[in-house]
């Protein structure tokens, strides 16, 4: 009996799969994910809900729209993920790249970024027949801790728990490919001792940092407002938590096999219920979009 159970246990560890999953979830028509994967959306919506954001220092509907008035600063497109269009200029460094940008420079690259796109980049753009809330940019301030670029903490939460968080350092380029480190933690902030991404995985142990208390406090209670599956992208400087993005589509096809599975099962546990609380969260979703976008067409 032990056997068959143990047997059912392992059978069901290795046949759920955590993209599978994010991809069979993209299908379903969802206002709250589509809505928050915009960039300026989900800073306002973070905002009402305890984290601290990076100011706005402008917004535009086209790169050329921008005024160059910044010594620091950090452009994004609000729509686009895996770091495309993104910018992080101190004294005309980009800190991505280490490479010397003019503004002109930026603005020529974002602009063939976009003509270059073949679809809009998160799979929510099905919700909506491929239809997104806005395609625009926005120039924010650059967030540095003792004037370096802060670390990252990606936490992957299910229905208001936290479950692992990612500590992501050392961003650089190789040969034009976008390469960093991480450590997953458990809750508890112990190292996984086994590969959970394919490609630089540094296991260690690490100082508990500066806020993280408050960080789990804050994370966790917007994740049970969410009522499903969210990675929530933070950057703790000085103890105080600033808000990264909410991510519901990860690149699952970074993380190894056994880190899917887990993830998979833990997310079958924890299966989204969208129906909790749905109109009440939807109409605060809709306080957060800005008056200037349309979505006349999701009405």
């Amino acid at each position: 009996m032990y056997l068959l159970i143990l047997g059912i246990i392992i059978f069901l560890f290795l046949s759920i799969n955590f993209w599978e999953m994010i991809f069979l979830n993209s299908k379903k028509t969802d206002f709250v994910k589509w809505s928050l994967s915009d960039k300026f959306i989900a800073k306002n919506f973070a905002k009402n809900n305890g984290f601290k954001v990076a100011k706005i220092y402008q917004y535009a509907k086209y790169p050329f729209q921008f005024k160059n008035i910044y010594k620091n600063y950090v452009i994004k497109p609000v729509d686009m993920c895996d770091s495309g269009g993104i910018f992080l200029m101190k004294n005309g460094i980009n800190l991505i790249d280490r490479k010397k940008y003019s503004f002109q420079d930026i603005q020529k690259k974002l602009v063939k970024l976009r003509s270059t796109m073949k679809q809009e980049y998160y799979m929510h753009a099905t919700m909506y027949n491929y239809r997104i809330p806005n395609t625009g940019y926005i120039m924010e301030e650059l967030l540095l801790d003792n004037n370096n670029f802060p670390c990252d903490y990606k936490c992957y939460t299910f229905n208001g728990k936290i479950y692992f968080v990612v500590c992501t350092f050392n961003r650089r380029f190789v040969n034009h490919e976008q390469e960093f480190n991480s450590v997953w933690m458990t809750r508890n902030w112990n190292p996984i001792p086994f590969k959970m991404i394919k490609n630089g995985y540094k296991y260690q142990k690490l100082k508990n940092p500066e806020g993280y208390e408050k960080m789990i406090k804050l994370v966790e209670n917007v994740s049970k407002k969410l009522n499903r599956h969210c990675r929530i992208d933070v950057y703790l400087i000085n103890g105080d938590v600033y808000f990264g993005e909410f991510t519901f589509f990860t690149g699952a096809f970074l993380h190894t096999r056994i880190c899917n599975n887990i993830l998979g099962l833990i997310w079958k546990i924890n299966p989204d219920n969208l129906n909790k609380n749905k109109k009440s969260l939807e109409n605060k979703v809709k306080k957060c979009i800005p008056k200037f976008y349309n979505l006349d067409f999701i009405e």
